[in-house]
């Protein structure tokens, strides 16, 4: 997964200590990186060229400095819109990732949705990258639908196993309670169904727990994973056809959304 990799630079110090971050944490001897400037002509005006020209000659200094040497890093600086030209760059580079560095309470829904391939939101707190190993404390949100949960746990598996660290992995369903009658029906199936998850998650990860949340997902889920505070959470969606986007519903919003810690996104269709 981590073949090829897509981290957008605005050249902000956030940016740079993130590619910085990437470099130290997540490039593997086997990674590619793509480092993409993409320049607004609504803001830059007639000065797009060369604002262009001078964010390539920096963000190629820049990689020159934070990149190892065997890592192969292509620079790309390029004028248009950036919610067209990064998954227009991540689909014709063949991106296979892409780690995304978000401000608080920065608006990223709408790139998560056209950036279909897994991602990661690398979100910081007052300006801090996290510095503990974003794999040691893992909560997984899953829906129990049998495909989509066995391709989230299976990329998880891929990713874990070229991680050098222990992990700790919490699974997390949510049960909306509307109506009394077959609520509990609803509760044992989903009891069952997680239980099994758990089950296989722990032959390739031992320190596994799963925990049923019942009530309205999109409250409960964030709220349970606050308290939690994790390292990573862990979040799949699913594609939608030609389109090529992701599809977010309310309760992966809400993840999304109303949680801090940083965010890894997998495609699950």
């Amino acid at each position: 997964m981590l073949t090829r990799i897509l981290y957008p630079v605005d050249l902000t110090p956030l940016s740079q200590k993130g590619l910085q971050w990437v470099a130290d944490r997540v490039l593997q001897k086997s990674s590619e990186m793509v480092a993409v400037h993409v320049v607004n002509p609504a803001v830059a005006g007639m000065d797009t060229p060369r604002y262009v020209h001078d964010a390539e000659i920096s963000l190629d200094t820049l990689c020159q400095t934070v990149i190892p040497d065997h890592i192969h890093c292509k620079i790309i600086a390029v004028a248009g819109e950036e919610m067209e030209i990064l998954p227009g760059i991540a689909h014709s580079e063949k991106c296979t990732f892409a780690i995304l560095p978000v401000r608080k309470n920065e608006d990223i829904i709408p790139l998560v949705r056209h950036m279909a391939i897994p991602q990661f939101l690398l979100r910081t707190e007052e300006g801090n990258l996290p510095e503990e190993d974003v794999f040691s404390r893992i909560v997984m949100a899953v829906d129990l639908s049998p495909d989509k949960t066995d391709i989230l746990t299976n990329k998880m598996k891929d990713i874990l196993s070229g991680s050098s660290g222990k992990s700790e992995i919490t699974i997390l369903h949510g049960v909306p309670l509307e109506e009394a009658q077959g609520s509990q029906l609803l509760v044992n199936t989903a009891t069952e169904a997680l239980q099994e998850v758990e089950k296989t998650l722990k032959t390739w990860n031992s320190a596994t727990v799963s925990e049923l949340l019942s009530g309205q997902p999109e409250e409960e889920l964030p709220r349970r994973i606050n308290e939690i505070h994790p390292s990573l959470l862990v979040v799949g969606l699913s594609l939608h056809g030609e389109l090529w986007q992701l599809i977010l519903g309310s309760t992966a919003i809400a993840l999304i959304e109303n949680t801090t810690c940083p965010v890894l996104i997998i495609p699950t269709s």
